[in-house]
């Protein structure tokens, strides 16, 4: 039997940029074994299962897989189902901002697309959460061995590091310049030695301010013991505690608060996420997470 998929390029509008996503839109009719084979077959970031909705109030229901396991929730992977869905025609639209939901294990997500002459130009949805912080963080001399380099980098006036923890936690690290973030190399002895196993968070978020005034607010880059040496992998994930993060430093800051954040633009995959932080009500945060998308390939699975 075949079953159609797609591959998506998302938070780009160049393809071979961003991060790529799988999709198969009809994936009724597959068993949990067979997804996850499939999934490991693609071996993208995230491979998207779209099926009926399971109620009245949402359009589709999505399942994400990579290579080894389901996720609860993905970014990356919301984002190319909203821009496959109406891309394929799937769903009922009008040129503008079109708003529903789709159904993830985490819960309903609400989306959004504007559709511009008949095709997604922008995709979006909004996530809620309840960041946890905790000061806690290795030192700037732990860092600096940890990534390989000087513990000056690490002194950005208005920041410092901090772990914020939404589903995950993560240490966010403010580096001086685009420079620092590029040339730091993760070293893992360094890190097994340092106070950072303590603080739980595999995950180091480095970021950096830009110096254009037409270009992202940050450039952003995850390393850390899960990912390999040479991995840049996407960021989408962390973006909610990162604007929890933000909204530390940036406490007098009238909402709703918007930053770009870029990824990738040093090894060639640059991915642009379109971020705002909507409301911030007692311990919960809501935001809103966006960006282009493109089609890359079209084909068909057999099983």
């Amino acid at each position: 039997m075949a079953y159609s998929y797609l591959t998506v390029d998302v938070f780009t509008d160049t393809r071979f940029e961003g991060a790529q996503i799988a999709l198969v839109p009809e994936a009724q009719g597959l068993t949990d074994e067979q997804m996850q084979k499939i999934a490991t077959e693609f071996n993208l970031w995230r491979t998207v299962f779209v099926l009926p909705a399971d109620s009245a109030n949402t359009e589709r229901r999505l399942r994400i897989f990579n290579a080894k396991k389901e996720f609860q929730f993905g970014g990356h992977a919301t984002v190319a189902a909203i821009y496959a869905l109406a891309k394929k025609g799937q769903l009922a639209l009008q040129d503008g901002k079109n708003h529903f939901k789709l159904s993830e294990h985490y819960g309903d997500v609400d989306c959004m697309v504007d559709m511009q002459n008949g095709e997604p130009s922008f995709n979006q949805f909004t996530t809620h959460v309840k960041p946890e912080y905790d000061k806690f963080t290795p030192s700037e001399d732990e860092l600096g061995e940890m990534l390989s380099l000087k513990s000056y980098h690490f002194n950005v006036g208005g920041f410092q590091p901090l772990l914020v923890s939404t589903h995950l936690p993560y240490l966010f690290v403010p580096v001086d310049n685009f420079a620092s973030l590029s040339a730091a190399s993760f070293n893992y002895k360094a890190w097994a030695e340092s106070t950072a196993p303590a603080t739980l968070a595999n995950a180091i978020f480095l970021f950096s301010m830009s110096n254009s005034n037409s270009g992202p607010h940050f450039h952003c880059r995850l390393v850390g013991p899960n990912f390999g040496h040479h991995e840049d992998p996407p960021i989408g994930a962390a973006i909610p505690a990162f604007a929890g993060y933000l909204q530390q430093f940036f406490a007098g800051q009238s909402l709703p608060y918007q930053f770009v954040a870029e990824r990738g633009a040093f090894v060639g995959r640059k991915s642009v996420l379109n971020v705002e932080l909507a409301e911030a009500n007692a311990d919960e945060l809501t935001v809103k997470i966006g960006g282009e998308a493109v089609l890359v390939s079209e084909g068909q699975i057999y099983i």
